[in-house]
């Protein structure tokens, strides 16, 4: 029961939040606010960290944490465009060399497939390059729909982190208190579900780190240790375990890089130890719901079954972007009903 016109109005500002983001899915913008939320949260926490460590520069912490991320930000853009030109281009410079390992690769491969999937590989590389024409020719404007969406996708990421930037600048905990004497109850109501939607991204990103470290950990013991037992050794064990934390930093689609990265690694040595990667993979990562849901559930009191079946029904719904939104929504939701003592 709703006692007071405050009360009122933070359950009408979290049903607008909620009806936002449920939109915001549907239209595939829910990047941006992923992405605004991570530099509008480090903007924060950066800001606070540096006000008290420049005591005598405080008023300027705000303007310091801003360009240090947004340096960070330009940084990794240019470094992985960067990465990504050189070596398109490497392989422009030497096609020959380029095919020769192509036609290296292949010939490992044939040697760990069974007979029936040797016999679809090409023979010479004369026959990989009239493969690939013959693939562009077919799928070139497929691959154009592709290379478009995801330029599409970074330009909205990058809107979502200038904003992100731009709102985190304009706000901080030595001005807060000032601006609630100020505002009226609806930018009040807005303000308290901003708050929300940060902390709850704040307990989820926590999660996400933890599950990165246990990606890595689950993935160092089985490459250093269970393997070794049975006297397989995979190549780059070590640059694996790396960019299982590193990737295991992005949800959901962070896994299904690293997954893919280990099969193709593995298959190099055979093709039943490939078959076995992948498996001892999808485990790690079933039990991954798990674990997140257990997580967050402890900072919002949520059961793990109260998260599961939010993350299933979101990736119904909306797919990937929104089991990845998923954990964040159902505790922004749960954490407004408590907060108004409706639940």
């Amino acid at each position: 029961m709703l006692h007071n016109d405050q009360q009122k109005i933070d359950i009408f500002c979290a049903i607008g939040f909620s009806i936002f983001f449920i939109v915001l899915m549907q239209i595939h913008l829910m990047s941006a606010v992923i992405a605004g939320l991570l530099t509008y949260t480090l903007t924060i926490k950066l800001d606070n960290f540096l006000s008290l460590k420049m005591t005598k520069f405080s008023d300027k912490s705000k303007l310091l944490s801003v360009l240090l991320l947004s340096t960070l930000i330009l940084l990794i853009f240019i470094g992985g465009f960067w990465y990504l030109f050189t070596w398109f281009v490497d392989m422009a410079r030497h096609p020959a060399q380029t095919m020769e390992n192509i036609k290296t690769l292949l010939d490992k491969l044939s040697d760990t497939l069974p007979d029936s999937l040797r016999s679809h590989l090409p023979d010479s590389t004369d026959e990989i390059k009239n493969h690939l024409i013959i693939y562009l020719k077919e799928h070139v404007f497929y691959l154009q729909s592709m290379i478009t969406r995801v330029f599409h996708v970074l330009i909205i990421i990058i809107i979502g982190m200038v904003i992100g930037l731009i709102l985190g600048f304009k706000t901080n905990k030595r001005n807060i208190e000032d601006k609630q004497n100020t505002q009226t109850l609806l930018m009040q109501g807005l303000s308290h579900c901003l708050d929300r939607l940060v902390l709850v991204f704040q307990y989820v990103a926590i999660s996400q780190v933890v599950i990165a470290l246990f990606n890595a950990v689950m993935t160092a013991i089985f490459l250093f240790v269970l393997l070794p037992i049975f006297g397989i050794h995979l190549p780059f064990s070590k640059s694996l375990v790396l960019a299982t934390f590193i990737f295991g930093l992005i949800p959901i689609v962070g896994n299904l890089v690293v997954n893919v990265l280990m099969f193709f690694v593995a298959f190099t040595v055979s093709f039943n130890v490939a078959i076995f990667v992948i498996v001892y993979l999808i485990l790690i990562h079933k039990f991954e719901y798990v674990l997140n849901a257990k997580i967050v559930g402890t900072k919002i009191h949520a059961g793990i079954c109260e998260l599961l079946i939010a993350m299933l029904f979101f990736e119904t719904l909306f797919g990937l972007i929104g089991l990845v939104f998923a954990p964040i929504f159902y505790a922004f939701i749960k954490l407004s009903l408590k907060e108004t003592k409706l639940i």
